[in-house]
C-alpha cells in the first residue's frame, strides 16, 4: 500500500477508536475501571457474541445505528479495511459499489486496491456533506482521484439513479435499511457479483430480514464470515435483476 495512504488510514483509524470509545463512555453506567475492563473482555470475545454483549449492559447496538445517521465517522476496523482491498486484489472488479462511505476509511481501502491492479472505479455514496467533504480531501489526499467517483445525497435516491452492473458491493449503512437497499441493486448485480454487508453481528436484529431474504434465494449463496463485526459475504448465483417471486424464475419456490 502507497504510503501516503498507510499513514492517513492509520490517522483515520485512531480517530475514529477514539470516536466511538468516547461514545461507548458516554453511555455507560460506571466507573472508568469498569469501563476499561468492559473494553478489553469485549475485544476478546468471539464476534458473533459482541452485540449481544453490548445490549446486556445496556450499550444499544440501536444507539450506535443513529449515530451513523450523525457526524460520527463510524470507521471500518483496520482488518475489515484489509479484508476489502484483499478482495479487490482477488477479484479484480471493475465497478465497485459501496452503500455508505461516511468519510472514506473503507473507500481508501478500495481505492487503493484498484490503484494496485491499475484499473476499476469504486461509486462511493454519502448523504452527509460535511463527510463527503472530508472524503473527497482524503481521495486527494491520497492521489486517489481517479479511482473515486463520488455520489453525494440520499442512497436510495442515488441508488435508483444508477445504471449498468456492480461486480462488488460493499453496504454499511443504516442496518434496518439493508433489506430495502438490497432490493434496489439486485437489478445492477451479474452472476458472480460479490455483495459484502458489515454489522450482521453488532446489528444482528436489524439486519435479520436481510439475512433471511439471502437464506430463502437460491439466486444467491451467502455465509456470514466470523470475524470483527460480522460481514455477509454473499455470491450472485444467478441473474439477480429476476425476483425471487417471478413465476418465469427456474429453480424451487
Amino acid at each position: 500500500m502507497a504510503s501516503p495512504t498507510l499513514g492517513l488510514l492509520r490517522r483515520l483509524h485512531e480517530e475514529s477508536r477514539t470516536e466511538i470509545i468516547a461514545r461507548a463512555r458516554a453511555q455507560f453506567q460506571g466507573s472508568n475501571e469498569d469501563f476499561l475492563s468492559l473494553a478489553d473482555e469485549y475485544d476478546a470475545i468471539a464476534p458473533r457474541l459482541r452485540g449481544r454483549f453490548l445490549e446486556t449492559l445496556g450499550l444499544s447496538t440501536d444507539d450506535f445505528e443513529s449515530s451513523q445517521r450523525s457526524s460520527l465517522s463510524l470507521a471500518v476496523s483496520p482488518e475489515t479495511g484489509e479484508f476489502l482491498r484483499n478482495m479487490v486484489l482477488s477479484q479484480r472488479p471493475a465497478r465497485i459499489l459501496e452503500l455508505g462511505s461516511s468519510c472514506g476509511v473503507s473507500t481508501l481501502y478500495f481505492a487503493e486496491a484498484l490503484r494496485t491492479l491499475g484499473r476499476g472505479v469504486v461509486v462511493a455514496t454519502e448523504r452527509d456533506a460535511l463527510k463527503c467533504a472530508r472524503l473527497r480531501d482524503h481521495v486527494r489526499t491520497a492521489g486517489l482521484d481517479a479511482h473515486v467517483d463520488l455520489r453525494e445525497g440520499d442512497v436510495f435516491d442515488t441508488v435508483a439513479e444508477l445504471d449498468g452492473r456492480f461486480d462488488m458491493v460493499f453496504i454499511d449503512v443504516w442496518a434496518d435499511a439493508y433489506l430495502k437497499l438490497f432490493k434496489g441493486i439486485e437489478r445492477l448485480l451479474r452472476p458472480g457479483s460479490i455483495v459484502l454487508a458489515d454489522n450482521m453481528y453488532t446489528a444482528e436484529d436489524a439486519v435479520r430480514p436481510y439475512k433471511h431474504y439471502l437464506d430463502d434465494d437460491p439466486r444467491f449463496s451467502t455465509m456470514t464470515l466470523n470475524f470483527e463485526s460480522g460481514i455477509e459475504f454473499t455470491v450472485v448465483v444467478s441473474q439477480a435483476g429476476m425476483s425471487s417471486t417471478d413465476p418465469c424464475r427456474s429453480g424451487p419456490d
